[in-house]
């Protein structure tokens, strides 16, 4: 008669044989990535309309990125000769570490703006890198989705009245034809062009909601553009003549107390900011002193995915929504949407912008394309961003700067 040690041991014998068959077969579907891959060279390639980085490894994958589309000659020298001198060698898993390197390391060179943007096509092209030797989408690396697809807001720039209002309208109208839901208008007004006189803003309002009709949600984004008490004043016109329900970046971002004031008087509104906001920190600033309703950071500018999940988890904390700035339609609308995936907390939209002939050379640089159904965009579903890059066409599009 068998003992129960025995027993035990044999039970515990057959249990382990299907388990140990299943671990040898996932082995076998993984992709070959080794446990000690390095990084070996980082490079950034200004294109029409967009600065890309790829970063490749001794695994013979490469991830891209995208960096901030201002100042293309200044992000290539900041990913070529500064950042890449960081990750080249490491291991593409310690992503934070790379991140925190990458900006510390250059922290006097300014926290906020150029250094961020640059790190940004940096460190998503090491999320790309590491799904792709995974086998898995970013947002599983983030820890999962909420949610697989995103409803998108048309976006719509007016540079301060030089483009007309009719252009302006004609591209509002594409977007609702398209099967979106909200449009903005970007009044585009800056700080130094404070309280315009007259403002073109009651102009495109106007013609926008009367071309759109009442239930298509709209959007003013004034870039900054008004004191606060210039702001509470057009925000309050804004919402009771034309039903503007979202009012963007009312006053400068660096000036949080007047950003509270309006936040305050507008209650009617969701006021929306962060733009310009780089680091979790000014995030955080952002939230606590300026108490925006909606904070909406721009993945290419706040120094990649690493950082932005650190913002998502911000917004939780405070109960404030996070929305994604986003005006780039390939890679930074899909790690925005890997992003949006898997944060807890988000608002309704994200920004997406007409893309008509615009994008059409950057677009090429790409085998595949966000899809874009109805208004929604979907959630990539393949390794990493979800995007496949077409390196040659990269390389051979780049510009000498």
């Amino acid at each position: 008669m068998p003992s129960r040690r025995s027993f035990l041991k044999s039970s515990a014998l057959l249990g382990a044989a299907p388990l140990a068959a299943a671990t040898s077969a996932r082995a076998a579907a993984a992709p070959s990535a080794k446990p000690d891959v390095k990084i070996t060279a980082v490079n950034a390639y200004v294109v029409d309309r967009a600065i890309l980085v790829e970063v490749a490894s001794d695994a013979g994958v490469s991830g891209w990125g995208e960096c901030a589309f201002d100042g293309g000659g200044l992000m290539k020298t900041f990913v070529d000769q500064l950042l890449k001198k960081e990750v080249v060698g490491k291991n593409p898993f310690d992503v934070r570490k790379l991140w925190d390197w990458m900006f510390f390391e250059h922290h006097d060179l300014g926290p906020g703006g150029a250094l961020p943007n640059a790190i940004a096509g940096v460190d998503i092209a090491l999320w790309d890198l590491k799904g792709r030797l995974l086998g898995q989408p970013i947002c599983n690396l983030l820890g999962g989705k909420y949610r697989d697809k995103i409803e998108a807001y048309g976006s719509v720039p007016v540079r301060r009245g030089r483009v007309s209002v009719d252009d302006c309208v004609k591209s509002c109208v594409r977007f609702v034809e398209q099967g979106f839901k909200c449009v903005k208008v970007r009044i585009q007004i800056r700080e130094h062009y404070l309280n315009p006189d007259p403002d073109p803003t009651f102009a495109y309002a106007a013609a926008v909601r009367k071309a759109i009709g009442p239930d298509i949600v709209l959007m003013i984004d004034a870039n900054n553009g008004y004191s606060a008490q210039r702001a509470i004043a057009t925000g309050r016109k804004l919402y009771e003549k034309y039903n503007v329900t979202y009012f963007e970046d009312p006053v400068s971002d660096q000036n949080l107390a007047e950003m509270r004031e309006v936040t305050a008087a507008l209650h009617d509104q969701d006021i929306v900011a962060g733009e310009k906001c780089y680091t979790r920190w000014q995030i955080k600033d952002l939230i606590v002193q300026g108490n925006v309703d909606v904070i909406n950071p721009d993945v290419v500018k706040v120094g990649g995915i690493t950082e932005m999940d650190r913002m998502a988890t911000l917004s939780s904390c405070f109960q404030k929504p996070i929305q994604m700035h986003n005006t780039r339609p390939t890679i930074s609308t899909a790690a925005s949407l890997h992003c949006m995936a898997s944060a807890p907390l988000v608002a309704r939209f994200i920004e997406f912008p007409e893309v008509g002939t615009t994008f059409d050379a950057l677009q090429k640089l790409f085998r595949d394309r966000v899809k874009l159904e109805k208004g929604w965009l979907h959630l990539p579903e393949g390794p990493g961003l979800g995007l496949e890059v077409d390196a040659a066409a990269v390389r051979a599009a780049a510009k000498k700067v």
